[in-house]
């Protein structure tokens, strides 16, 4: 919860004449702040190729900068707006600025302010956005003192070995700014506010019931402001779903200013009750699910948009292959030497389950039936059977593993003592897939519950694994990542499903800190992100509970 400020404590203490406030802000309106290639004026810049990503040019300069078009907000119900972006221009600092009016015509004319990533800024119809880098520091070294300019280098003498260490900013270069974005915020009058609601939220510790969520805001609808294709509408040029509703309560200071605490974010799921018109009640009701509770409802490890299986997958986990397709055994041509003029005839289903080539030798010259032969499986090491008479398709010579053998007999002698058959023949293939590739590792993998290495083939990129010549249930254990802390885990989960800025992390930290030699891993798939938590929490004894917005974790340590 955020601390408060003196001022504020005196004013909730007083008995008599303190005065309320309320507060409800909408959000987010998405802004189209209008960087794109040839939109505004570039100086030393460039668009960097991606929504939200401006680049310095290739070389050296010591300023930058990019000028938007004067854009419009397309409603004028938004009076707050909100700015975040990541910067990547080490050797530059980078200053975010915007000025704003209620005509176009008047924007040249309004100051610039510098923003505050994160942080909220006034808004008005028309708006223009100025990025700026300008080099603070030198970050190397000039040939000449002619060449010397404002900036100066330094260096480190490093005596007495003589020698000098230079010193580089962090970041890229060129540089840029990427994830540039300015939304809008709606904030609604406090005199439309006719009933703030209730705010209720009840979570057990063990995480197994939370009954969060019901909000409604009751406000006035006199100006037709929540009728669609209204000049009013407040959702002019945007849609409502998905947007948030905040509530805020607050004092009015003995200098006149509110300090307003957040008491209740919703995700507005419904626009009901309304009515205007004529001898009727001129009200809307917004009703909202608590944000967090939403959020915490979404599911985790779906498949992809093409069906692709995609668990939610950290530390090594012990996971079920799916059998995707069968490879038939296969038996090449056979390959002979020697002047014997018989060909011959493979027979059968490889029923092996290792990949094996044969060697037929003739042993003695005659024609087929009358001849002789041996073979063998290691290139002639040693003979598996040998003085075999040879045979045509009438009455095949069996081998081993399904195989069997024949000659057609040729033009002079069938078969020269020394002629050399040579095939090879591969078993069947089954091909599983583990689920939640690329991996860090597959460390084992279990056919039918045993561990085993041989006729298996593991890819830690694809999960693939290959079994050769039996079909088997098969399992592989694979190590995901290196993230094996549960609280690690948990705040990886809650950001999937966008919680991480909800997250207390000194809570989770200390919870981490006490519980240091605490190691998993999970596997979640078409599971919601309150039912995975729930499976962590029962089994590594945290509790865990949500205080006015904030998700807070404690572990049991069995001292209470």
């Amino acid at each position: 919860m955020r601390q408060v400020g003196g001022e504020y404590l005196q004013e909730e203490g007083r008995l008599r004449g303190a005065r309320p406030r309320v507060k409800a802000v909408i959000y987010p309106f998405d802004l189209d702040y209008g960087l794109a290639p040839g939109s505004g004026a570039f100086e030393h810049t460039a668009y960097g190729g991606e929504p939200g990503k401006l680049a310095l040019e290739e070389g050296y300069f010591t300023t930058g900068s990019w000028t938007s078009p004067v854009m419009q907000t397309f409603s004028p119900n938004l009076d707050q707006g909100r700015a975040s972006w990541e910067n990547q221009a080490g050797y530059m600092e980078t200053q975010v600025y915007l000025r704003s009016a209620p005509a176009a015509a008047q924007v040249n004319e309004a100051p610039y302010l510098p923003l505050t990533s994160g942080a909220e800024f006034p808004l008005a119809p028309y708006f223009q956005v100025k990025v700026v880098f300008q080099q603070t520091i030198r970050t190397w070294a000039v040939g000449s003192p002619e060449e010397a300019d404002n900036f100066t280098a330094y260096a480190v003498n490093q005596a007495p070995d003589g020698g000098y260490e230079s010193y580089n900013a962090d970041g890229a270069f060129p540089g840029y700014v990427t994830r540039l974005d300015f939304e809008g915020r709606l904030t609604l009058a406090e005199k439309e506010i006719l009933d703030p609601g209730q705010v209720r939220v009840e979570l057990a510790q063990d995480f197994s019931e939370l009954r969060s969520g019901d909000h409604v805001l009751v406000t006035d609808n006199r100006q037709g402001q929540w009728l669609s294709g209204s000049g009013n509408f407040y959702f002019q040029g945007s849609a409502w779903e998905g947007k948030k509703l905040a509530l805020y309560h607050g004092w009015e200071l003995p200098n006149g200013t509110v300090e307003w605490l957040l008491i209740y974010q919703g995700l507005l799921e419904k626009v009901a009750g309304m009515a205007h018109g004529w001898q009727d009640r001129h009200q809307v009701q917004l009703e909202s699910q608590d944000w967090i509770a939403a959020r915490l409802d979404r599911l985790i490890g779906v498949p992809s948009p093409e069906g692709q299986r995609q668990p939610f997958m950290r530390g090594p986990y012990r996971a079920r292959g799916e059998l995707l397709e069968t490879i038939p055994a296969q038996v090449s041509d056979p390959e002979k030497e020697g002047s014997g003029s018989a060909t011959l005839r493979l027979l059968g289903t490889y029923r092996g389950e290792v990949t094996q080539t044969y060697l037929l030798e003739a042993q003695t010259t005659g024609e087929v039936g009358g001849a002789s032969f041996r073979w063998s499986t290691n290139q002639g090491q040693s003979w598996k059977g040998s003085a075999i008479s040879t045979a045509g398709a009438d009455n095949p010579v069996e081998l081993e593993e399904g195989l069997a053998v024949y000659w057609e007999a040729g033009v002079g002698n069938d078969l020269v003592a020394g002629d050399r058959w040579t095939f090879t023949a591969e078993p069947v293939v089954y091909q599983y897939q583990i689920f939640g590739a690329p991996f860090e590792s597959i460390t084992a993998v279990y056919l039918n519950q045993e561990e085993t290495q041989e006729g298996v083939e593991a890819d830690q990129d694809t999960g693939i694994i290959l079994v050769m010549g039996r079909s088997a249930q098969v399992e592989a254990r694979v190590v995901k990542d290196a993230t094996t802390h549960p609280v690690d885990i948990m705040a990886d989960l809650l950001g999937e499903v966008d919680l991480s800025q909800a997250l207390h992390q000194d809570s989770f930290d200390l919870a981490k800190s006490v519980t240091a030699n605490y190691a998993i891993g999970v596997c979640f798939e078409n599971l919601t992100a309150r039912q995975a938590l729930r499976e962590i929490l029962q089994r590594c004894l945290y509790d865990l509970w949500i205080d006015f917005g904030e998700i807070k974790l404690r572990a049991y340590l069995g001292d209470d």
